[in-house]
């Protein structure tokens, strides 16, 4: 099964320029079996992708991905962003009182923080260790950071635009 974790629509993300139903007809012509809309700060209405899921027979399931003090953490299993959400430690008691998984987005970035690897597997379900947006070369080193940890990895396109779509599903 192939579901491209991390993906952006221009319904919800100020930087993407693709429509969800657009998202959803590409990835169908490109082979995948679903998508998960991690947009920027926000989480889709878990009923309103419910309604395009079966309008479109294709799964589409909420995500989020949040900007932190330790960078950018994809999330599954929210359904609210909860006061203090920017506290990478605040968001992780969340989401253990929740059930919901975090997993550190391109960790390897420029930029990034550099995370201890204790504070990794204190903090994180796991790693994106493939981003359609990084080069092979970060991909290689998120992929170390998560393994380093025994943190397992995942893999997203990060699609803002059409090209991107299914990129590391």
């Amino acid at each position: 099964m192939r579901i491209d974790l991390h993906v952006h629509t221009s319904a919800l993300s100020y930087d993407s320029n693709v429509a969800p139903e657009e998202l959803v007809q590409l990835a169908q012509e490109r082979g995948l079996d679903g998508l998960v809309l991690t947009e920027h700060d926000k989480i889709w209405d878990w009923d309103e992708l419910a309604l395009l899921s079966r309008a479109t027979k294709f799964p589409v399931l909420p995500a989020v991905e949040v900007t932190t003090d330790l960078g950018h953490i994809l999330v599954f299993g929210l359904r609210d962003l909860p006061r203090g959400h920017h506290s990478a430690r605040t968001l992780r008691e969340v989401c253990d009182g929740e059930g919901a998984l975090m997993y550190l987005a391109h960790p390897a970035r420029s930029g990034s923080v550099r995370i201890k690897p204790d504070e990794m597997t204190t903090l994180f379900d796991g790693v994106e260790g493939v981003n359609g947006s990084d080069g092979a070369l970060q991909n290689q080193a998120s992929a170390r950071a998560g393994s380093a940890c025994r943190l397992p990895a995942i893999g997203g396109s990060d699609t803002h635009a059409r090209h991107e779509v299914g990129l590391a599903a």
